[in-house]
């Protein structure tokens, strides 16, 4: 009797078979509900990419068209008074007007062979930084351009005088412009939370944390098992 009490009670303290599978199973369903944390940031990332260079494009064909309308307007307004001189018999003044023109498209010719140096200026000074993708590669392009000027010496800069590679350099840096570089590779299996303060704070589910903390934290490689 007491070998068969012995027993059942070593049996009742001993999870089933039939227990033990029914765990496994339900954890397995769990991980599959949860989501692909950096799924789900990359294409957060990628949205937001899509619609700033979206919004970018727009301006810029904006700009070119009203630019070309400019310029057709007045080629046209130019022809008119070209033919009123000739008629007229101001052949002097015709010719005059003639030479200024010809003068124009020389100096639009120089200044796109400066325009184009300028994008080789750039394009160099962006080598070797590890962008998102091409769009992103872009975006900083147009970004970077349209701060640069030339000094006196002919080289390009930045507005307030910075070298191109230090500006470069800087707006690389710039957490403003993080989302358009590939995410920093993780040397750690965790990440800490921090508090509203900047203090640091009891690590926290990535799922109780708003949306723009867990892009930040994809940003500076701090998720976990991220890119590994």
């Amino acid at each position: 009797m007491a070998d068969e009490n012995s027993s059942d009670v070593q049996n009742e303290n001993e999870p089933s078979k039939e227990t033990n599978t029914a765990a496994d199973i339900t954890i397995e369903k769990q991980e599959e509900k949860t989501p692909d944390i950096d799924k789900l940031v990359q294409q957060a990332l990628d949205e937001k990419l899509k619609d700033i260079k979206g919004n970018l494009d727009k301006a810029y064909n904006a700009r070119d068209e009203a630019l070309k309308k400019v310029a057709e307007f007045e080629q046209k307004e130019k022809e008119q008074e070209l033919k009123r001189l000739q008629e007229e018999g101001k052949h002097r003044e015709a010719f005059e007007m003639q030479l200024a023109e010809e003068k124009a498209r020389r100096e639009a010719l120089e200044q796109e062979n400066v325009k184009l140096s300028r994008d080789v200026s750039v394009r160099n000074a962006l080598t070797g930084l590890d962008f998102r993708n091409e769009k992103a590669v872009e975006m900083a392009f147009k970004e970077i351009t349209a701060d640069l000027v030339r000094n006196d010496i002919g080289q390009w800069v930045h507005k307030d005088g910075t070298d191109l590679y230090s500006f470069v350099k800087s707006f690389a840096e710039s957490e403003d412009n993080a989302f358009l570089f590939k995410q920093k590779v993780s040397t750690g299996g965790g990440f800490e939370a921090k508090n509203s303060d900047g203090s640091s704070g009891t690590p926290k589910s990535l799922f109780d944390l708003p949306q723009d903390q867990v892009l930040k934290l994809a940003q500076e490689g701090k998720l976990p098992n991220q890119n590994r």
